[in-house]
């Protein structure tokens, strides 16, 4: 088997080295009934300061793609059962609404602010954010917390119109969005979560997963995309990212925020899959295989470890170095799920006797979504498989209400987030990556 580990982080863990303007006034109602809705209301009116200027609400922003809007909060751990359309399925599905005449499901109570479907299709992949994404569950104490992340979100979604952004399932670039809220609001934190779809992420993941189900035994897909990936986060996603970065900025300062009044953040992405080490369940052969059911998580050995030494860890190098370059905190997720990750050994999925009101405690669950697809697992929508479901979400929460209480705008931070073992999302640690 070819080495395919280098490059990694700074820190460790056991056994590795881790190292337009806005043209009209309806133009910005349209845009903040979008994501007003998505944020709890902790203040109802502005109050005026002591010489009677009007003091704006303070706010946190989150920015980016599917794992910053919060896909996958749906679920409250993974089950290997049919999905039913009437029960909880041993408490996993959040979406489980009860009354008088029955059960239901009912996504939306999840997937808040409309933001289940996509408006412009009308299928159920839409931006996706759930009422547990980590800008909610950091409990940071401001007067609102915007979710204006969105799954299938790249770069160039972020970017101003006037810089060439563009609209995405219905919406306007998010830095517009975010330009509308900070012109009215006092912005404490800008969290942005960016580049995975941009190196297509998603894609190569599935071409792992379709590898291991339906292809020659040994047809592996790291031997695909590693040359291309490494190529990209050399060469291309991190001039994307910086652009991101600078229009954000720019933004802030046309609307009276200078870069020392905020902290501006770029995290990295908590791995799905544990190293093939640490799975529970053996490699086995396609459908037969206990990891394609009940596990759902059917990759290879030497896939699973290039994703996670290479392709996750490589990501996560050089949003690490992008954050260095531009002078903006860093958070590094990549680790945080360790333990946790789909199929992992040492912890499980729900079983009879869980429900949603007595669910599997986090300390025991998996904080992925597992594969939402095939015969074994055609729970929900497929966008969701691989994911931090709502314990994962509240663990990045956790994580990033200790990243913000540590970091000061004028200082620039980067940490990265921990489990402690046997502990569930409240054993979550940071530790410095600075030298």
């Amino acid at each position: 088997m070819r080495a395919t580990s280098s490059g990694h982080s700074r820190h460790s863990v056991p056994g590795f080295r881790v190292r337009r303007r806005l043209k009209t006034a309806a133009s910005v109602t349209a845009i903040l009934s979008t994501i007003l809705a998505v944020s709890p209301t902790h203040s109802s009116a502005s109050p005026k300061g002591p010489d009677s200027r009007v003091v704006k609400p303070t706010a946190i922003v989150s920015l980016g793609d599917s794992f910053i809007s919060g896909e996958g909060g749906r679920w409250q751990g993974n089950v290997d059962i049919p999905y039913s359309a009437t029960d909880s399925m041993f408490g996993t599905d959040r979406a489980t609404v009860c009354g008088p005449s029955g059960c239901g499901k009912d996504p939306n109570r999840v997937y808040v602010g409309n933001s289940y479907l996509d408006p412009t299709t009308g299928k159920e992949n839409g931006c996706h954010r759930s009422d547990v994404a980590e800008i909610i569950e950091s409990r940071i104490p401001v007067d609102r917390k915007f979710n204006l992340a969105c799954s299938g979100a790249v770069t160039d979604h972020l970017l101003p119109a006037s810089a060439g952004g563009r609209r995405f399932k219905g919406e306007a670039p998010q830095a517009d969005q975010l330009k509308a809220l900070a012109n009215t609001h006092d912005i404490k934190l800008i969290q942005v979560s960016i580049s995975g779809n941009d190196l297509g992420f998603s894609g190569i993941i599935e071409d792992c997963v379709w590898g291991f189900i339906h292809g020659p035994f040994g047809q592996y897909c790291w031997t695909k995309f590693d040359w291309e990936v490494k190529e990209k986060l050399r060469r291309e996603v991190p001039d994307k990212v910086k652009n991101v970065i600078d229009q954000i900025r720019r933004v802030m300062r046309d609307t009276g925020h200078p870069d020392s009044s905020y902290v501006l953040a770029l995290q990295s992405y908590p791995s799905p899959v544990p190293l093939s080490a640490a799975y529970r369940y053996s490699q086995g052969v396609s459908v037969s295989s206990q990891r394609y059911s009940p596990g759902g998580c059917p990759f290879y050995n030497q896939d699973t470890n290039w994703a996670r030494l290479d392709l996750v860890t490589g990501i996560a190098t050089m949003l690490e170095g992008v954050a260095a370059q531009k002078n903006v905190h860093y958070l590094d997720l990549q680790w945080s799920f360790d333990g946790h990750e789909v199929c992992a050994r040492g912890v499980r999925q729900a079983r009879s006797g869980d429900t949603l009101s007595s669910p599997i405690p986090t300390r025991d669950a998996e904080w992925m979504r597992y594969l939402s697809r095939g015969a074994a697992h055609s729970q929900g929508q497929v966008e969701e498989s691989f994911h931090p479901n709502s314990y994962g979400q509240k663990v990045l929460g956790t994580c990033l209400r200790e990243f913000y209480d540590r970091a000061r705008p004028s200082e620039r931070s980067e940490y990265t987030c921990l489990p402690s073992p046997g502990r569930g999302a409240e054993g979550m640690r940071l530790k410095s990556l600075s030298r």
